[in-house]
C-alpha cells in the first residue's frame, strides 16, 4: 500500500480546468525566475536584495519548481505569491537595514528553539508556552509582514487560511492562523534554504541541493530577521521552534552559540506515517501529481541516522548536551502543566500563576484532535511495524520514549 491523495475540493478542480483549456497553468501564471526578480523591483521601487549568495538558491528552486513539480493553477499561484514575497522582503528589509544599521548590532540574548522530529508536540508546546506574556515568539503575521504592524494580520489571516480551502483535511493535521507562532522555515525561506519550499512542493533537485548548502547563511538571515522583530519594544526573551532545526543543530549553534533546545521526543512509529500524511497533502495542494511510495523509506532511514548523529554528537559535546532539555510528547500529552513547569525550570524562568492559568486554560480548549481526527497508518506508507520498532529501539531506549498503540 502506499498513500493515497485526500479528494481534492470541486472549485479547485474547476479552477484547474481553466489553465488545461489555456494550454497549461504555466500560459496563465508565470514562474520566469527573471521576471519574479522584476516584479519584486517594480512593486517596491529597489533593486537591493541585500547580497547575491542566495541567488543560486533561488535559481535551483526556480528550476526545481518549473521541471519537477507539475504545478496546478492554483498551486503555481501560491507559491508565485510566496517568492514574490519572499523577494519583496528581502529589498524591503535590506533597505530597512541601511538606513537603520543599529539594528543589527543588538544582541539575540540566548534563544530557546523547540525542536523535534515531525507531529511530535513541536506546535502545540511552542503555543502553550506562547501564552506567557514574558516571552517572544514570532506571529506568523510578522514573519509575513516584518515591517509592518499588526493591522496587517487579518489579510494575513485570510491568506494562511486559504491552505484549508485548498485541502479541509489539512485542517485536522495542523492549525494555521496569522496569530499563532509558527515555524523558523517562514524566516529562513527568504534565503532560499528552508524546508518550507520542499516541504510543499515535488522538487527533489531542489531537496538535494538543500542538504548539500551549507545552512549557516540562512541562520544570519534568521539572526538578522530577529533583530528586526525585537526593535518593536517587546521582550527579547525568545522561543522559536521547527522540526528542520534537527537536521542543522550544529549550525544554529554555530550562529547562537548561547541557545537552548527543548529537544521533543515521540514514538517513530506514529511520527513516521503522520509525517508521510501531513506531506504528502501539503505537495498535493499544489501539484498535479504526488508519488510517496517511498517517502515512508527515506525518512525511516533518514531519521534513524539523524537520531544516531545527534546521540553521538551529544555523547561527544560536539553539540553541548548541557544546552537540552529532552521532552516526551507522551507526558506533554498527559499533563500539559506539569510539562510546561518543568521546562521553566530547566530554564531557569518564572512561571507565574496566572501563566499557570493560561497553559491550562489553552489546553483545554486545544485538545488533540479537536478539529477532527488525522487518520494514519505505518502500513498506508508501506513500512512494517516489526522493522521499524527493531531500527529505532535504540533511540526509544536512549531517551525513554513509550510505545504507542
Amino acid at each position: 500500500m502506499s498513500w493515497k491523495p485526500p479528494e481534492r475540493p470541486i472549485w479547485l478542480e474547476r479552477m484547474i480546468a481553466h489553465a488545461d483549456a489555456a494550454g497549461g497553468a504555466d500560459q496563465l501564471v508565470s514562474l520566469d525566475r527573471d521576471e519574479l526578480l522584476g516584479a519584486a523591483m517594480r512593486s517596491t521601487g529597489l533593486s537591493d536584495f541585500g547580497g547575491e549568495a542566495w541567488r543560486s538558491h533561488y535559481d535551483v528552486l526556480l528550476g526545481a519548481l518549473e521541471e519537477e513539480s507539475r504545478l496546478h493553477l492554483v498551486g503555481r499561484l501560491q507559491v508565485r505569491s510566496e517568492i514574490l514575497q519572499a523577494l519583496r522582503n528581502r529589498l524591503l528589509l535590506a533597505d530597512h537595514w541601511r538606513l537603520h544599521p543599529e539594528l543589527l548590532q543588538s544582541d539575540v540574548e540566548s534563544p530557546v528553539f523547540i525542536v523535534g522530529s515531525p507531529r511530535s508536540g513541536t506546535s502545540i508546546l511552542h503555543e502553550l508556552m506562547a501564552v506567557d506574556p514574558a516571552t517572544r515568539t514570532p506571529a506568523m503575521w510578522e514573519m509575513q509582514r516584518p515591517l509592518e504592524d499588526a493591522e496587517c494580520a487579518p489579510s494575513v489571516d485570510r491568506m494562511v487560511q486559504f491552505w484549508h480551502d485548498l485541502q479541509p483535511e489539512y485542517e485536522t493535521m495542523h492549525a494555521n492562523s496569522a496569530y499563532l507562532p509558527n515555524e523558523c522555515i517562514f524566516i529562513t525561506l527568504h534565503e532560499f534554504l528552508s524546508d518550507h519550499w520542499g516541504g510543499n512542493h515535488v522538487v527533489p533537485s531542489y531537496d538535494a541541493h538543500l542538504r548539500a548548502a551549507d545552512p549557516r547563511p540562512a541562520y544570519r538571515y534568521h539572526k538578522r530577521f530577529l533583530q528586526t522583530l525585537q526593535a518593536r519594544g517587546e521582550n527579547r526573551r525568545w522561543l522559536l521552534k521547527a522540526p528542520s532545526h534537527l537536521f542543522q543543530l550544529e549550525s544554529l549553534f554555530d550562529v547562537y552559540p548561547d541557545a537552548r533546545i527543548i529537544r521533543t521526543h515521540r514514538d517513530p512509529l506514529k511520527t513516521l506515517a503522520s509525517t508521510v500524511s501531513l506531506m504528502g497533502t501539503l505537495k498535493w495542494m499544489r501539484c498535479r501529481e504526488v508519488d510517496m511510495s517511498q517517502a515512508g523509506t527515506r525518512l525511516a532511514f533518514g531519521f534513524a541516522y539523524v537520531y544516531q548523529r545527534e546521540i553521538e554528537q551529544r555523547a561527544r559535546d560536539t553539540l553541548p548536551k548541557d544546552r537540552f532539555i529532552d521532552l516526551r510528547f507522551a507526558d506533554l500529552v498527559r499533563d500539559p502543566l506539569e510539562t510546561v513547569a518543568s521546562v521553566y525550570r530547566e530554564l531557569g524562568w518564572p512561571l507565574r500563576d496566572d501563566v499557570r492559568e493560561r497553559v491550562v486554560a489553552y489546553a483545554a480548549r486545544n485538545p488533540k484532535d479537536s478539529r477532527g481526527p488525522h487518520r494514519y497508518s505505518l502500513n498506508e506508507i508501506g513500512l512494517d511495524a516489526d522493522e521499524e520498532r527493531e531500527r529505532f529501539a535504540f533511540y526509544m531506549a536512549e531517551y525513554g520514549v513509550p510505545e504507542e498503540s
